[in-house]
């Protein structure tokens, strides 16, 4: 097997052989770039995540590793396989981990998620990239899509630290009520 290119793997008639390389370790390196996510501003952080499992063709691929390794496209093809699979390997780890991260830190336990559900939080499902940035730019005065640019790291930040905020108000709201 040799480290061909992605150009001429995406080219071949039978790639089997190469299935092996799913199996590499992850390595964050692609074409002499590293993957910062805590650096990426958060709107693309979110929008990787909602690309990642609808990504079927090669030009889903590219773009994902051109804003996660802001590599152009011309270097991407020239990339070779080894260092392919081993960044997309590291890229798919990291948004697991910021995922799994997000529904650790900002889940609610909430006792009247059934009223919240009941009133039509489904409505809101589909903003639910930008629900917190406009939550924080009222917080903030700030417009929410200015925040959508900043790292991916301080909003995150910002969130986890407001939703604790509101929770030990709401505790000591109930424990001031007679």
């Amino acid at each position: 097997m040799k480290n061909i290119t992605l150009k001429q793997y995406t080219a071949l008639k039978d790639p089997a052989p190469y299935d092996v390389l799913t199996h590499l370790n992850p390595k964050n390196h692609f074409t002499k770039r590293q993957m910062n996510v805590n650096q990426m501003p958060y709107a693309n952080v979110k929008y990787c995540i909602r690309l990642l499992p609808k990504v079927h063709s090669w030009q889903g691929i590219q773009q994902l590793f051109e804003i996660c390794f802001e590599v152009p496209e011309k270097d991407f093809w020239k990339a070779t396989v080894i260092e392919y699979f081993a960044a997309r390997k590291f890229m798919i780890a990291e948004f697991e981990r910021i995922i799994a991260t997000e529904n650790k830190l900002l889940a609610t336990q909430n006792t009247d998620t059934h009223l919240w559900e009941m009133a039509g939080a489904d409505k809101l499902k589909p903003y639910g990239d930008t629900l917190p940035l406009l939550q924080l730019g009222k917080l903030f005065g700030q417009y929410p899509f200015d925040l959508g640019r900043k790292p991916y790291s301080e909003i995150f930040n910002l969130l986890a630290q407001t939703k604790t905020q509101n929770e030990v108000e709401a505790e000591y709201g109930k424990l001031q009520a007679p």
